[in-house]
């Protein structure tokens, strides 16, 4: 996993969060796996609703594609979470395959807009 940084201190933080979390995930027991994915989502959830404040605080003109993304992405996490219950691949693959390169074409098209127009504003 590479370094993805914005140069935007609360944004970075939120984002390394997630990416420990995630390699938690990925090395932790299984019996252990549902109950962390689980803390993803909701530190996922904790970590859109503070970007969303902050575009909101600062009148941001891309926040509402930046909300539909952050809409979408979550329901796919929920949605994989919801199977996982049921079978383990499906977390498994979401998050071995996938959860990574979501998060990190989020950083790069959609969350870099917003740190472009915080520096500048």
């Amino acid at each position: 996993m590479e370094d993805i940084r914005l140069d935007i201190k609360d944004m970075d933080e939120k984002h390394d969060e997630f990416i420990a979390l995630l390699r938690k995930i990925q090395t932790a027991p299984k019996e252990e796996f549902l109950l962390l994915f689980k803390q993803m989502i909701a530190h996922t959830k904790e970590h859109f609703a503070f970007e969303e404040a902050l575009m909101r605080k600062k009148s941001y003109y891309g926040m509402q594609e930046h909300l539909n993304e952050h809409e979408i992405l979550l329901d796919e996490m929920e949605y994989f979470f919801t199977k996982s219950q049921r079978m383990l691949p499906f977390g498994y693959s979401y998050i071995n395959d996938y959860a990574y390169d979501k998060f990190r074409r989020h950083i790069i098209n959609i969350d870099s807009q917003f740190a472009m127009f915080l520096k500048e504003h």
